[in-house]
């Protein structure tokens, strides 16, 4: 997708607007000059024609189109006709001769694009709405504005992610996790999903050492924050702390069979590593097409995690050398991390839950400094 798409917000007409940066210069509406970045860098990305969109069908993808209320003062970005909108008043025109892009109408797998919603928030007073990668709980408590926003809201499609500092949110890289964790794909009759976890906070050994209790002491403390939120959220600390080493996807029982005996027989070697920060992914949409399912994750620093790589990378060797393909290599999964907390995405406030979690558990500082987390070994 190669069109990014900013927040911009006017205190003068007390609106928020989701435009191209070079647009709003040269729009049509009262008080261009008061609008200003909300956020610095994209917040999201679309494609600038429904063509370059090659993966889906026509019914797959969606218009967004800008149109302007001078009554209201408001720059409404929208999947919406004129017609329908204007039906609720407000006598709102076209501001620009084409859509301002095209994205996905639902959530799908995609190699190239993190997929993030665009979810359209409006005001009570129906004077202004946001269209932002930022749900309804995200909008009240990330934006100061005069006018009081629902607290719910509707996604209108899906683009691509954003990289704003408030732009920690994305589908995995397995989505839609058909088979599984971290299994994209729904497995044949016959065939199922295993995976080999370190258990951090179980282990005898591993949350012994000063990274392994600075690491487990921060798992706690985000936990609070992730909870402080909404309290019936149960975050995972203490004996639930774990990092998955590898997840198989879809094998018979002899195939599983096979991969077991080449980890028992696997001469294991500690590895130590550090994490970077908090991010979310949607892992798996709902029966009916909706998405809930976020997990608020730790991910590993980025030479943690290719060190990661490459020792799963040589025991996947060892298992195809036993007969047994790799069906999904773990350097096309989700990167290593932790995960911290499950939330439902529709109305938890999954950005201003990462800001404060970051806040206070900087970046690199999850197992303290210059110290790192020992990975011993895994349960199968």
């Amino acid at each position: 997708m190669d069109q990014a798409l900013y927040l911009y917000h006017s205190g003068l007409n007390g609106d928020f607007a989701l435009l191209s940066q070079p647009t709003i210069s040269t729009l049509n509406i009262t008080n261009p000059e008061s609008y200003a970045l909300f956020q610095e860098d994209p917040v999201a990305f679309v494609a600038r024609s429904a063509s370059l969109l090659a993966q889906s069908d026509d019914d797959q993808t969606v218009a967004l189109n800008v149109f302007w209320s001078e009554s209201r003062k408001d720059v409404q970005t929208t999947t919406r006709s004129l017609d329908d909108l204007n039906s609720h008043s407000g006598d709102y025109v076209e501001l620009l001769d084409a859509p301002l892009g095209y994205f996905f109408s639902s959530p799908m797998y995609s190699e190239d694009d993190r997929l993030v919603p665009l979810t359209l928030v409006y005001s009570d007073s129906d004077k202004d709405a946001i269209t932002s990668p930022f749900n309804a709980a995200d909008v009240a408590a990330l934006f100061n504005d005069d006018s009081v926003f629902r607290d719910t809201g509707s996604v209108i499609g899906w683009g691509a992610k954003g990289s704003c500092d408030l732009c920690n949110l994305a589908t995995s890289e397995t989505f839609p996790s058909a088979g599984g964790a971290d299994c994209p794909e729904k497995c044949d009759e016959g065939k199922k999903c295993a995976n080999a976890i370190y258990h951090v906070g179980k282990d005898d050994e591993m949350p012994n050492t000063l990274g392994g209790q600075n690491f487990l002491a921060n798992m706690k403390l985000a936990g609070e924050v992730v909870s402080s939120f909404d309290s019936s959220v149960e975050p995972e600390f203490g004996t639930k702390v774990h990092v998955s080493f590898e997840y198989w996807c879809c094998y018979t029982d002899d195939e599983l069979s096979t991969i077991k005996k080449v980890l028992d027989d696997w001469e294991w070697e500690p590895q130590d590593v550090s994490y970077d920060r908090a991010e979310v992914r949607i892992d798996n949409p709902n029966s009916d097409g909706t998405v809930s399912h976020y997990s608020i994750c730790i991910f590993l620093d980025e030479e943690s995690n290719n060190k990661m790589l490459d020792y799963v990378g040589s025991i996947e060797a060892a298992i195809e050398a036993a007969g047994v393909k790799i069906n999904s290599p773990r350097k096309k999964q989700e990167p290593y991390h932790s995960t911290l907390a499950v939330v439902d995405g529709r109305t938890y406030p999954v950005e201003e839950a990462l800001k404060k979690i970051n806040e206070m558990v900087p970046p690199s500082t999850w197992t303290g400094v210059d110290t790192k987390l020992t990975l011993t070994v895994p349960d199968w």
